[in-house]
């Protein structure tokens, strides 16, 4: 059996994936969202579904902060789990932290001032810069404005400033496909491999690592399907 389970970051909902799956579904995975619940008072968390195949493939899909909201359940029983741009510590330890501190605090303010749609349209339009914002997210995003989660939003983007412990729970014979863009605006480089770093040093079998040139934090026009096939096999 060849499952999945999505975790979507911090702003966005399950609609997120809608295009990347199509292709997997055509290949007979079974796929299962997991909702933050940003967008409304509805929230989701998938369970792997037990099965006895001798091949069976439990793969997770996590964007960004969508790493630190999947269960750490989930994490531990994946065969397979695909991180795209993702991070341990949001926050870099270099020079660059304060800058990106102050950025966090501002968006901040602006949930508190309940000035969220126009903050979260601006996220949203950089975190898919150098592309335009996928035409299916965006009509779902924009419609899904009027039913904000304020307090979710808030508390999860504070999370952002916390220091985290290294996640020592990952299992060390799992395999893992680290995708990076190379185009980035929203995920700090030098935060993203640190955790790459980390990765390298201490799992069994080290990342693979996928580079997308042309691709900003969130990705689109692209066939995720094909670029993952090869590494579905051990």
């Amino acid at each position: 059996m060849k499952q999945i389970i999505t975790q979507h970051g911090w702003g966005l909902n399950k609609h997120f994936w809608y295009d990347h799956k199509v292709d997997f579904l055509k290949n007979n995975w079974h796929w299962q969202d997991n909702e933050r619940g940003y967008f409304s008072t509805d929230n989701y968390q998938a369970t792997w579904i037990k099965s006895d195949s001798k091949k069976e493939i439990r793969m997770t899909l996590c964007h960004s902060y969508g790493f630190h909201l999947m269960q750490k359940t989930i994490l531990k029983e994946a065969t397979h789990i695909v991180l795209i741009n993702s991070f341990n510590n949001f926050l870099p330890v270099s020079n660059k932290r304060n800058f990106i501190l102050r950025s966090l605090k501002r968006m901040e303010a602006k949930i508190i001032k309940d000035e969220s749609k126009d903050m979260l349209k601006e996220f949203i339009h950089r975190s898919f810069m150098p592309n335009d914002i996928n035409d299916s997210f965006k009509n779902i995003f924009l419609k899904n404005l009027e039913s904000l989660n304020k307090n979710l939003l808030l508390n999860d983007l504070q999370q952002l400033y916390i220091n985290r412990d290294l996640p020592i729970f990952l299992k060390k014979d799992c395999k893992i496909i680290f995708i990076k863009s190379e185009n980035d605006l929203i995920l700090d480089n030098e935060s993203n491999n640190n955790f790459l770093d980390f990765l390298n040093r201490t799992i069994d079998r080290k990342p693979i690592l996928i580079t997308l040139p042309q691709q900003g934090h969130c990705l689109t026009n692209l066939n995720l399907y094909e670029i993952l096939l090869g590494t579905f096999k051990d």
